[in-house]
């Protein structure tokens, strides 16, 4: 019985090493079936989409955009009355600012108490502005309306057409099936499948981003007028802190006392120089008498 015992073993070894590899080899055959229907699938969405919209069909994604840039007699009117246009069209105000760009300034003498403050300044307004696309030149004719000089004008049509197909063509192809066996990661599996997932979804917004700027142009607009002074009268400042003349006459009279005891006190300090010029002159004229009293 004990020979026999060496030969089970080594017979049961290579009948796993045969399950073995018909496992692997169903594993791989489903992987390259599922590969197959994905290029089969890609292929069809391809066929299906391979006619693009005419240059002027009404089926291609275009999106228009207009950039302008003008002087107005009045920036808050004229951006009144975009705003008000904007919402007659069935659009909306993205963004609207308005600001002061400021110059130099000046004051100048008006009263004894009193200056004149000139500020120069130019106003200026920042307007995003979104209309259907049919609307666009009616909203840019009244814009052309109430400009007085038109400084820089930008339009710009973009064909999405091919992107927005793309998109759609990938969102109709399944994804490929992965095959959960005992080798697989579950994990992996999850996070490629969660992957996959999210790539469609975003192909999606896009599109839908893609619809919107297609329905809806966009109109970039900054407003200048004129420059203008802005003149406001102002308090003096020194006339207003300046103190009486009561006050200012005793104010110089202790001004004056203090600076005759700054010199008497500086001269003071000079004493030992004073004593040094008389013992000179003196030792000058002994020494110039004796010369004298000599000849």
């Amino acid at each position: 019985m004990r020979p026999y015992c060496y030969l089970v073993v080594p017979a049961m070894t290579l009948y796993a090493c045969s399950a073995g590899g018909s496992y692997e080899s169903a594993l791989d055959s489903a992987v390259v079936q599922n590969s197959n229907n994905y290029t089969k699938a890609v292929k069809a969405a391809a066929a299906a989409g391979e006619e693009v919209p005419a240059l002027n069909s009404p089926a291609r994604k275009h999106v228009r955009t207009a950039d302008v840039n003008c002087r107005v007699a009045n920036v808050f009117s004229a951006a009144t009355t975009l705003e008000h246009a904007t919402n007659r069209f069935n659009g909306y105000v993205v963004e609207s600012t308005l600001s002061n760009e400021f110059g130099s300034s000046q004051d100048i003498a008006y009263k004894g108490d009193s200056l004149k403050h000139v500020q120069l300044f130019t106003a200026v307004a920042n307007l995003t502005m979104k209309v259907p696309v049919e609307k666009l030149d009616s909203l840019v004719s009244t814009l052309t309306n109430v400009a007085t000089f038109v400084s820089a004008r930008t339009l710009k049509d973009e064909d999405k057409t091919l992107e927005y197909l793309g998109n759609s063509m990938k969102n109709q192809v399944p994804a490929p099936v992965v095959a959960v066996t005992k080798k697989s990661d579950p994990i992996a599996t999850a996070t490629y499948q969660e992957t996959k997932s999210n790539e469609s979804i975003d192909r999606k917004i896009a599109n839908f981003a893609i619809l919107d700027e297609a329905n809806f142009a966009t109109l970039t607009v900054k407003l200048s007028q004129p420059q203008q002074a802005d003149v406001q009268v102002i308090v003096n400042p020194e006339s207003v802190t300046r103190a009486g003349f009561g006050t200012e006459l005793l104010t110089a009279l202790g001004t004056g006392a203090t600076a005759l005891r700054n010199v008497f006190l500086f001269l003071l300090q000079l004493w030992p120089f004073v004593l040094l010029t008389i013992a000179g002159v003196v030792g000058y004229k002994k020494i110039t008498a004796r010369k004298v009293a000599a000849k």
